[in-house]
């Protein structure tokens, strides 16, 4: 009989009661996940719209240019229509490789089929700009693989450097959720440490300043790495992220901003990155210069000397929508192969956006979702007709 007892199956009542708790879990997870998705669309989709709105004024150019090739006039031969189609390259400082390529397309088109409208010159661009940058790789940030991942941030001054370090620290925080510390080692400029600390405050993340008396920006970069590691708290009044002594996700280092060709910034900055790599292993992770997207193309023979004399492994673009000559993106990828990791479209905290290599071509272009298919088409035709043409 006790057996009898032990065996008998649970009341179906107290059945009924687990039952219900149970499915209550998974409708609430199945909503709570859907809530999840509907708001990071509602985010990609607000992302999109500023990135877009960003590039409205070199849209405006570069369209209107355009449109002056294909206006209704007076027929063009294809020796004035691809003359027009360079200078409107060139003038939006698409770059002299992209540019040639995107001719040559043109040119075996028409002289295969014996015509080639605007749709197809939008598909050679289209194709020509989105293979120009993917030359550049990689274009996410760099995440160590343990300990503290080091940003260190390069750029002549007047670039936007120090908003960039406010806005990239803000947006690590808010939207990745990650422990951050920004570093003040532009020891040589008088309003540099406390333009960084109000950013820093800004963002509401936590900034290491350089000891009284000491200029050396490697003996700041020391004292950040400490920081960063746990092994000191940073000091008040700059807590601004709640201070501890927990180790930190991701040190963001700011540097003196000169130019490049400066041989004291250089043996100072090459200082700086052995004194991270001793503290932090692998540090620094990324070594991120910031151009001003109003200088257009010099901004490539900036980049070309800060990453022969120093090191650089991504750009950051800032005042893209103030811009005309967004093109430039393009012709630095190509010609450097670094990728663009980030640019800023507006003045708001968060106005800073991770680079999208088919959301700038298509936003620059004006092409619409449905478009995209027949313009991938209309380019794997049109660079078949090239690869088929007699040299």
């Amino acid at each position: 009989a006790a057996c009898a007892r032990a065996l008998r199956p649970p009341a179906p009542r107290r059945q009924r009661a687990t039952a219900r708790p149970v499915f209550d879990f998974f409708q609430k997870a199945g909503d709570d996940f859907s809530k999840f998705v509907e708001e990071r669309a509602r985010q990609d989709a607000l992302k999109l719209a500023k990135f877009t709105e960003g590039l409205e004024k070199s849209r405006a150019a570069f369209l209107s240019d355009l449109g002056g090739i294909f206006d209704g006039g007076a027929a063009k031969s294809l020796d004035e229509t691809l003359d027009a189609l360079e200078d409107a390259l060139l003038a939006a400082d698409i770059g002299a490789a992209t540019t040639d390529a995107v001719l040559g397309d043109v040119r075996a088109a028409a002289e295969a089929s014996g015509e080639c409208g605007e749709a197809d010159v939008t598909a050679a661009l289209r194709g020509r700009m989105a293979a120009a940058l993917e030359k550049g790789g990689n274009a996410a940030l760099a995440k160590a693989e343990t300990g503290p991942t080091v940003i260190l941030v390069l750029g002549a001054n007047g670039m936007g450097k120090t908003t960039t370090i406010g806005k990239l620290a803000r947006r690590l925080k808010e939207e990745a959720g990650q422990r951050v510390l920004v570093a003040a080692c532009d020891t040589f400029r008088a309003a540099a440490v406390d333009q960084l600390a109000e950013w820093a405050k800004r963002a509401a993340v936590d900034v290491v300043v350089p000891d009284e008396g000491v200029a050396s920006p490697s003996a700041a970069a020391y004292k950040a790495a400490d920081v960063a590691m746990g092994r000191k708290a940073v000091e008040e009044p700059y807590a601004f992220g709640g201070g501890g002594l927990e180790p930190y996700d991701v040190l963001v280092v700011d540097t003196s901003g000169r130019l490049v060709n400066d041989a004291k910034l250089t043996a100072e900055l090459a200082k700086i990155r052995r004194t991270l790599e001793k503290q932090i292993p692998g540090a620094p992770h990324d070594s991120l210069l910031v151009v001003d997207a109003a200088v257009g193309r010099n901004a490539v023979d900036q980049a070309r000397g800060w990453q022969k004399d120093v090191g650089v492994t991504g750009l950051a673009v800032t005042k893209l929508d103030g811009t005309a000559r967004a093109g430039f993106v393009v012709s630095v990828v190509e010609d450097l192969g670094i990728p663009v990791k980030l640019v800023g479209v507006g003045e708001k905290l968060d106005d800073l956006r991770d680079f999208d290599k088919s959301a700038f071509v298509d936003s620059l272009l004006d092409v619409r979702a449905a478009d995209v298919a027949d313009l991938e088409q209309r380019f794997a035709a049109l660079a078949a007709e090239r690869a088929a043409a007699p040299p």
